[in-house]
């Protein structure tokens, strides 16, 4: 028993200091990401299959990178921050989607908590950095975030797209 721990020992000094390495490579990098889906609005589950996208963010920067798919082509989005209490939202970003029903938005913000949606451009109003000012409630054309970022979350994490 001995002679197989000296044999091991030596090869959890290299493996550990991999292991830290790699968690410290993740922490400088700062990116997080939130996952987006069109949800079922009679039972919010996720819709196999449906548009979905990614929300690539650095918080102490504010950089982010909004990736979406299965969205009507050539058809107006804003990325909105939802609050509930008080009700209220603000527009992040705003975007056309090209001919295959892709969506690309860029930009900076400054709060990462709340809820992040992809709604149909037509249906709010409200400039990025303003309130977004809702004019319809059609919940089926939108993506919905996995979880609300900055509230702890029991919930599983869901496949990325």
């Amino acid at each position: 028993m001995r002679f197989m721990l000296s044999l091991t020992r030596p090869m959890l000094l290299p493996a550990a200091l991999l292991f830290l390495l790699a968690g410290t490579a993740a922490a400088v990098s700062g990116e997080k990401r939130l996952l987006l889906f069109a949800k079922n609005p009679a039972t919010w589950s996720i819709v196999k299959g449906g548009a979905q996208g990614k929300l690539s963010y650095r918080e102490s920067g504010g950089s982010f990178t909004l990736t979406a798919s299965g969205l009507v082509p050539r058809s107006s989005y804003a990325l909105v921050r939802y609050l509930e209490a008080p009700a209220r939202g603000e527009v992040v970003a705003r975007g056309t989607s090209d001919a295959e029903g892709m969506l690309v938005l860029r930009g900076s913000w400054r709060v990462w908590v709340g809820k992040f949606w992809v709604v149909s451009g037509d249906d709010v109003s409200g400039a990025p950095g303003a309130a977004a000012i809702p004019r319809r409630w059609r919940p089926e054309r939108y993506l919905f975030e996995e979880k609300p970022l900055g509230v702890p979350c029991a919930c599983p994490e869901p496949e990325e797209p």
